[in-house]
């Protein structure tokens, strides 16, 4: 109820869906197989709940020839259990590209273990040797484990 003095009202915003910008360099591409990327940090007590991934990825020489896929998910122990997976990344292409993902899991799940308090991550199968960095955005809530 209002009051003479007015009213107010509070919302956390780790409960509203929102989209962060992630940029990954050209030296965190080729590293991707050693050291994941953050896209979502964890939060205790709490699971991401990614939305979509669109990731705008820039082309600069050389052209990646790997055939290395690029994984987001919440461990990268393991390549078979994964959020969504993008095969063959950036392979053979000249130009920018666009990727859009939302998820298709495979049928190991998306994690081998819970994914509370785990942050949201990006990996890669095999080093990357293309000239190319992203921007990835991510659109996710946190969703509160009771």
């Amino acid at each position: 109820t209002g009051s003479a003095a007015g009213t107010s009202k509070k919302i956390d915003s780790k409960y509203i869906i929102q989209t962060d910008k992630i940029s990954v360099s050209n030296a965190e591409i080729l590293d991707l197989s050693s050291n994941e990327k953050i896209l979502v940090g964890a939060l205790s007590g709490y699971m991401v709940t990614p939305i979509s991934i669109t990731m705008l990825c820039t082309y600069a020489a050389s052209t990646e020839s790997s055939s290395n896929n690029l994984f987001f998910g919440f461990d990268d122990s393991t390549d078979t259990s994964y959020y969504v997976r993008i095969r063959d990344a950036m392979n053979s292409k000249t130009t920018d590209v666009t990727y859009v993902v939302s998820s298709a899991p495979p049928a190991g799940g998306t994690c081998t273990t819970s994914i509370l308090n785990k942050p949201f991550i990006m990996w890669s199968d095999a080093a990357f040797n293309g000239g190319w960095s992203a921007d990835v955005y991510i659109t996710y809530s946190y969703t509160k484990i009771l």
